[in-house]
């Protein structure tokens, strides 16, 4: 589905009634006097129209003035004939037969996400000295990036206001600046998801032949922390990729676009089961208890395709890093794919504090020539 650039390296991981017998004969019924059959024909006639309504009350005075035989009679034609029921009343119930269980189908079409009239992309604004932004500017964005997040929700997740800040390494030269942060909550299908963000730039030094500017946006699902949608815009170089996903879980389906060069491209398919991405992953496993030789396995999508992601959990390790010195445990994901910065079969590692709070202090991956590494630089919660 993509194609792994710079900012993934530091990103990765990652009722009924009864009748009269018909031979009882019911005794005269003095003249005045109302019988049951006819206090039950009055309540049928009172939810008639008016205009029946006014019809029943005259033949009603005519019936009171005539002898007690003939109201007799009447009566026991009532009985032979009963007062049809109310057209609001409750009919007999019949018992319903068994009802079978629901069966699963999967929609022709997911439903699709439209951006609200006149929706304009919340501000991003600088939390560390000297951050870069980037300008979003003629990119393609997950139509879930309109929603304004809330950075003062809480649920009491380790990375409640989390801002990270990494140094990019090119082997043991700097080659740029990374940024992971957690813009807040927002709303999706009326579930909580967190604004998992991440920036990365390219050093002035490198940008005179390859320059780096990715942006990366996931949803994570306050609840469960599966993936509600991912989007990507990858400037490397001359290479440029806008990628963006929505996971519709409900439904059991995703879909999206993908625009290079050419014209943007749909996409759409089957989803398993719930799914990470690879943003996403990293915040997955740090919600797991990591036990040393204990792997943890779950699901991903990566290039259209679902499959299961491997990560093998480590011993212990103090980290330096310019953040601080930091006790850590060492997760290995088993990555499949492969890409400008990510060479198939090789390995990407990361160290997560061994606290409450699973914060990524470093991350190192093999390339085609040597390794890119990510150092904490500083951190803040907000």
């Amino acid at each position: 589905m993509n194609k792994p650039g710079l900012a993934f390296l530091v990103l990765l991981l990652v009722a009924g009634c009864k009748t009269a017998p018909a031979n009882k004969t019911p005794s005269p019924t003095p003249a005045g006097q109302v019988t049951q059959t006819q206090a039950v024909s009055h309540a049928a006639k009172a939810v008639e129209p008016p205009a029946t309504q006014a019809q029943t009350s005259a033949t009603l005075k005519k019936e009171e003035k005539g002898s007690p035989h003939t109201g007799a009679a009447q009566n026991t034609q009532a009985q032979a004939t009963p007062a049809p029921l109310p057209q609001n009343a409750a009919q007999p119930r019949e018992t319903p037969a068994p009802a079978e269980p629901a069966k699963y189908t999967v929609p022709a079409e997911p439903a699709k996400y439209t951006v609200p009239a006149g929706a304009q992309l919340p501000g991003d604004s600088p939390v560390f000295e000297e951050e870069d932004l980037i300008s979003t500017s003629g990119r393609m964005l997950n139509p879930y990036a309109y929603q304004q997040p809330d950075i003062s929700a809480k649920t009491g997740a380790p990375w409640d206001g989390e801002q990270l800040k990494y140094g990019l390494y090119y082997s043991f030269v700097k080659a740029g600046t990374a940024y992971i942060r957690n813009r807040g909550l927002v709303d999706i299908g009326g579930r909580p998801a967190y604004l998992i963000q991440t920036t990365a730039f390219s050093a002035s030094v490198i940008d005179a032949f390859f320059k780096v500017r990715d942006i990366n946006q996931s949803w994570l699902d306050a609840q469960t922390f599966y993936s509600r949608g991912y989007g990507q815009s990858v400037r490397e170089g001359n290479y440029k990729r806008d990628e963006w996903v929505i996971f519709d879980p409900a439904n059991r389906r995703y879909y999206g676009q993908i625009q290079k060069k050419e014209a943007a491209r749909e996409i759409s398919g089957t989803l398993e089961t719930d799914v990470t991405d690879f943003l996403t992953a990293l915040y997955y496993v740090r919600a797991q208890k990591l036990e040393p030789g204990k792997d943890i396995v779950f699901d991903i999508i990566n290039r259209e395709k679902q499959y299961p992601l491997i990560v093998k959990v480590h011993g212990r390790e103090r980290v330096k890093t310019p953040a601080g010195h930091f006790d850590c445990i060492k997760v290995e994901p088993q990555l499949r794919g492969e890409g400008i910065f990510v060479a198939k079969g090789k390995s990407l590692t990361v160290w997560l504090t061994d606290d409450a709070y699973r914060m990524p202090v470093k991350m190192k991956t093999e390339v085609f020539i040597g390794s890119v590494s990510a150092t904490l630089l500083e951190y803040k919660r907000m």
